[in-house]
Parts: C-alpha cells; structure tokens; sequence
C-alpha cells in the first residue's frame, strides 16, 4: 500500500472514532439529571399528539423528582401549522420557552438569535456532548466555537430491507454488516429476474433514505456543506456515489421511478412488500410497517461499506429540543431539557415504541429494540447505524429541487448525472447565502 493511500486510511479511521458516540460503564447513567435551582413556569410546544404524551409523563416525574413546584404549560402544534406559528412568534419575540426542533429547520432561528446557546449548560452540567456521536447534533451546532443549541429527542437511521426468501431462491449468503458496494452490487444483479419483473434494489429516492446515504459513505457531506455555502453534488464523492447508483439503473437491476410507481421512498417500500423487489433503503421508523404487514422472510442489515473509505454511514435526522433566547427562565429551561435528555427521561420513549430514543445508553436502546416484542429481527442494525452518521443539512428552500428534480432527472429522464447535478447545483446555489 502507497504513502497516499495509508495516510487516507489513518485519516479515515481517526474521523471514524472521533465520530462514535462515547458509552458510560455498563450500569452508570449516561446523563444525569440534577435538581433545578428554583421552580418556576414553562411554556412547551410539539407538534405530535404521541410524543405530547410521553413527554408530558416525563415532565411530570421531572417536577415530582427534581424541580417539585415547577409549571409546565405543554401544548400540541400540529405539524401544519407549526412552523408558520414558530416563525410567526418567533418575529414577534413570543416564542415559547422551550420547543422541538427539527435539523433542517434550526438555521433560521439560529441565524435569527432566538435559539438559547444551551453550550454553557452542557459545560456547567458536566455533560460531554460527544455521546450523541455527530449526527445527531452536528446540525444544532452555531457560531465560531461550534457551540450545541440543542439536546437531541430521537433519531431515525436508514438500513437496508432484505427479503431472505429471494436470497435462499438465489442460493445467496445473507448480507452482513461488514459487505459492501461491489457485495451489494453483485447480489442486486444476482437477484434481479426481469421474466418475473422482480429488481434486486431500489436505494436511491428521497434525501433521508436514498442517494445522500451513499454520498455520505465516500466522506463528501450529502448536497450542501454544513456552512451552506457551496452545493456538494459536483464533488467527486457525490459524482461516484450518484454514478454507481445510476449503473444499477443502467444494468436493469433497480426500477426507474416510473416503474417502482414514484418517487418516494414509500413508493419502494410497497414494491419491496409485493414481492416484487428484493432489497429496499428504508428508515428505522418503517419498523412497526414492517413487522405487521410484510408476509415472507426477511430481515435488516446495514448500508454497505464504501471499497475505498471503509464506512457506512447514514443519514440520520434527530429531533432537538431547544430553548427561547427570550425565554424568562432560561436556567429552568435548561434544566428540563437536560432531564428529558436523561438516561431516566429518555425511558418512557424507549418503552413507548416507535420512536427511538437519542440517549445512546446501551440499556435505554435495548429497551426501545425489545418494545417491538419478541422477533428475530436484526433491529440492531438501526441503533448500529448512528454510530458513524450524517446529520441532515439540507433546507426547506431547497427541498424540492434536490429531493425530487435530481432524482427524476438521473433516475426516470435517463439525464447523465453530471448534467442533472449541474441544473441542481445552479438552483441551490442561488438559495446559498
């Protein structure tokens, strides 16, 4: 191996263990919450009428442990008139205290200081921030000193859906988590039976679950820079990721959009459910789906590893909670959202289901897997999968132009990618500071 090569591999190695979230000794609180100095009253919105719930019997073990005396005011936004309300109040100075957040969205407030810097909280807590592995709160970083605004509520990781059937029809070995792209490749061709109108894949519709998954594994930060200050998709790790996926495409061994019936990624999940698609990208939030709908044998395994860097790496979007700049309690606020962030806080969404738990405590995720009940499901995989992930970067101005144009243009229209890339990157970039 060459002098350029070794010092790639080291250099990718090193930014792979700076990225795992760090783990506490087996039976000590990852975070711990502490007594509020004083109680006082909070104002707290979310825009899901489930989450509501679990974070309501949250806050109320929080004031009855830690901050007796303390109000809570929790409401229920719905998500469509959320943001427009956030941003409304957020113009008028009546934010509420504390709020959830979602990663591409907190740029505007951020850049609008209205968001509390939550950094010197986590430092006076004695809170090593590095436990929640960078992308979950990379995108809550602001400023020079890439201070942490927020406390992450979930997460969401993609995987790849694998119907063991067509394996076993195919004489296949099940995939592992250390196969990769060229393994990946190979089983897609060997899968594909175009008399029976079976493909072997479809991994490449819609940001969270598709193509910026593979962008993410050679290195290259998916569609724009965490900064927003330059489209990505022309570098050469976007350029590889988009062009092998397109081969795929090319070879007969993944559906256009037309032909998996559009372009979301539930679109390919159902093709996936029929039987008529052997491996599927798909979120850990399709688990409940899964497991109810889906009448043959499968399982889940990790993305595969890109050949070169050795990574797999997800995109993985992570809810936050943060807190008004104006808010008149911004101790309290802290306080509140350290404990929601807690190994004990982050328990009554582990045993809720569904919605997977932030908190990386071994245990507090092995509550969430067992929720699901008794299967043989490799649901490891989902929590595995935060270790080394990408934080979402893009936008609600550029949603469109890179979720859905892009994808129709490579992947139904036939465009090259290098010219599909081109027309998407002169769009995003006049929405670039």
């Amino acid at each position: 191996m060459n002098t350029r090569k070794v010092a790639l591999l080291l250099v990718v190695l090193l930014s792979l263990v700076l990225a795992l979230p760090a783990h506490a000794q087996e039976g000590e609180p990852l975070i711990k919450p502490l007594p509020c100095d004083a109680p006082g009253k909070l104002t707290m919105w979310v825009w899901d009428e489930a989450w509501a719930t679990i974070i309501g019997n949250s806050i109320e073990a929080w004031k009855a442990e830690y901050c007796p005396g303390a109000e809570v005011d929790l409401q229920v936004q719905p998500w469509g008139q959320y943001w427009d309300l956030l941003k409304t109040n957020a113009a008028g100075g009546e934010l509420p205290d504390v709020f959830n957040m979602s990663q591409p969205f907190f740029f505007f407030y951020a850049d609008n200081d209205v968001v509390l810097n939550l950094q010197p909280y986590w430092d006076e807590f004695g809170l090593d921030t590095s436990i929640w592995g960078s992308g979950l709160i990379d995108p809550y970083r602001w400023g020079e000193a890439g201070d942490l605004y927020a406390a992450p509520v979930n997460w969401d990781t993609i995987a790849i859906f694998y119907n063991k059937d067509m394996f076993d029809a195919a004489g296949l070995a099940y995939p592992t988590a250390d196969w990769t792209w060229d393994d990946f490749a190979e089983d897609a061709a060997a899968l594909t039976d175009p008399a029976a109108g079976v493909y072997g894949a479809a991994v490449y519709a819609e940001y969270q679950a598709g193509y910026p998954n593979w962008i993410a594994a050679t290195g290259e930060t998916p569609v724009v820079d965490a900064a927003r200050t330059d489209c990505t998709l022309d570098n050469p790790g976007s350029l590889e990721a988009l062009n092998f996926l397109k081969g795929l495409l090319d070879a007969g061994y993944m559906p256009s959009i037309s032909e998996a019936g559009g372009a979301s990624p539930d679109d390919a999940f159902n093709l996936f459910a029929s039987g008529k698609l052997a491996m599927v990208a798909g979120g850990s939030w399709k688990l409940p789906q899964a497991l109810e709908e889906l009448t043959f044998n499968w399982d889940i395994v990790q993305l595969p590893k890109h050949p070169e860097t050795g990574r797999s790496r997800s995109i993985v979007h992570a809810v936050g909670y943060v807190a008004s700049a104006r808010t008149a309690n911004p101790d309290l606020a802290a306080n509140l959202i350290l404990y929601l962030a807690s190994d004990e806080g982050q328990q009554f969404f582990a045993e809720g289901g569904t919605v997977a738990p932030a908190n990386p405590s071994p245990a507090i995720q092995q509550m969430w897997i067992d929720s699901f009940g008794e299967t043989e499901v490799n649901i490891q995989a989902f929590v595995d999968a935060t270790y080394d992930s990408q934080g979402v970067t893009v936008f609600e101005e550029i949603w469109d132009v890179m979720n859905t144009e892009l994808v129709v243009k490579i992947f139904d229209l036939g465009m090259s990618v290098e010219d599909a890339v081109a027309e998407t990157c002169d769009a995003i970039n006049t929405e670039l500071p």
